[in-house]
């Protein structure tokens, strides 16, 4: 009998989701790959700006940041109060460098779960560099209007217990396939953060967000708004950029 209500519920919740479906939507899996798509680069630089709220206080931290693929990237934070603190990542290592210390601190354990530099910004998040599709399954369970734009909802679950989030839901834009807004969930199902993208500009032959609020829900009435200015992709870098001796010079 219960096994029954079970297989009950599992055949109901998938004609739910199909029905729901636009039909004109891609597949879940061609919309995970539009997306990796826009998002995937040979080389990116930028000069970053992040805007930080925690209560009533706000707080402004200005960088720049360069970066090969996914695994290799150099954030040099421009901001007075910290001048010369450099992040360095190589695939899955992260180190912080501080200057008037002249100290070179490895990110791992419980840290990677830390906001950076007071941030709604994990290094955990900073660290993230695989593909959706190769993390998450996906369904496309209906659609919404985001901003006036027309966007699919796409359901992830996790593929393995590494996956830094075990559900997200997100409102992906249907002509440009940039991710509008996104819900991150806890295998708990508890709320963990949320993103809003708030300006999307073209960039060669994609859409890329520029500027977008995260929000961490474990923390209170605290958000960061990111934004990104003069950027460049697929640009050549020289390797020499990054590693120890850069990050420590």
């Amino acid at each position: 009998m219960k096994r029954s209500l079970i297989m009950a519920c599992a055949l109901w919740a998938a004609v739910y989701a199909w029905a729901q479906a636009p039909a004109d939507a891609p597949s879940a899996a061609a919309i995970l790959a539009r997306i990796d798509s826009n998002e995937s680069f040979k080389s990116i630089e930028y000069t970053g700006r992040m805007e930080i709220r925690i209560g009533e206080e706000f707080r402004i931290k200005t960088m720049r940041v360069q970066a090969i693929g996914a695994d290799k990237a150099m954030v040099e934070f421009t901001n007075p109060e910290d001048a010369g603190t450099r992040m360095l990542k190589l695939d899955k290592d992260l180190w912080m460098y501080f200057p008037k210390e002249q100290d070179t601190v490895r990110i791992s354990g419980h840290l990677l779960k830390e906001g950076m530099m007071g941030s709604d910004v994990s290094y955990e998040d900073a660290l993230e560099s695989d593909e959706l599709s190769s993390t998450y399954s996906a369904t496309v369970t209906g659609e919404a209007e985001i901003g006036g734009r027309r966007a699919f909802v796409v359901e992830l679950k996790a593929l393995t217990p590494k996956a830094k989030f075990d559900r997200r839901v997100m409102r992906v834009d249907a002509e440009r396939f940039v991710v509008l807004s996104e819900d991150m969930y806890a295998r708990s199902g508890r709320l963990l953060k949320t993103m809003e993208a708030r300006k999307v500009e073209r960039l060669g032959g994609r859409w890329y967000p520029t500027v977008f609020v995260l929000e961490d829900k474990l923390r209170k009435n605290t958000s960061t708004t990111m934004s990104l200015g003069s950027l460049v992709l697929d640009i050549d870098l020289d390797p020499g950029l990054f590693t120890r001796a850069a990050l420590e010079r």
